[in-house]
């Protein structure tokens, strides 16, 4: 495998698409909090905005957490793989694709709250152009396509 498809995971995600691989929701939030630090916001959020900003310590430290929001590896560098890199590893597949019960396989089916139909409409579409080709010339799905647009077929 080489550097791009070391970032497919084995569930048809790509990790060069989340926000938590790339860092950038969770670097935006630490240089907001830097800003209002400096700035001192919490005491104009207090005093001039007590009404519109009620909750401003809970928003603080929201975004404390979501500055932390940051993998620490890919999917397939993980020292402690999931449940479907698991079955995958033991397996000997490079990917779900390669296994003929994705469709309904229940490991898969625990993404669907956050990713909706994206990891069977990646994996059917790599199974059908291979990795190299998906990675390149298809429309990859995140959040499924009824958030993305197209869908990977």
């Amino acid at each position: 495998m080489n550097a791009t498809t070391e970032l497919l995971a084995y569930c048809g995600l790509y990790c060069g698409d989340c926000a938590g691989c790339s860092g950038e929701i969770a670097e935006a939030a630490a240089t907001l909090l830097r800003e209002i630090e400096c700035h001192r916001f919490e005491r104009t959020a207090k005093s001039l905005f007590a009404e519109e900003l009620p909750d401003y310590d809970a928003f603080q430290r929201a975004l404390e957490f979501v500055s932390g929001l940051k993998c620490s590896a890919t999917c397939r560098a993980r020292k402690e793989p999931c449940g479907i890199a698991r079955c995958c590893l033991d397996r000997g597949f490079r990917g779900c694709y390669e296994c003929d019960g994705f469709e309904e396989c229940d490991k898969l089916a625990s993404l669907e709250d956050l990713h909706g139909d994206a990891c069977v409409l990646n994996l059917r579409a790599i199974r059908r152009m291979g990795p190299e080709a998906w990675l390149v010339g298809a429309h990859r799905l995140w959040f499924g396509s009824d958030v993305d647009g197209a869908p990977a077929e």
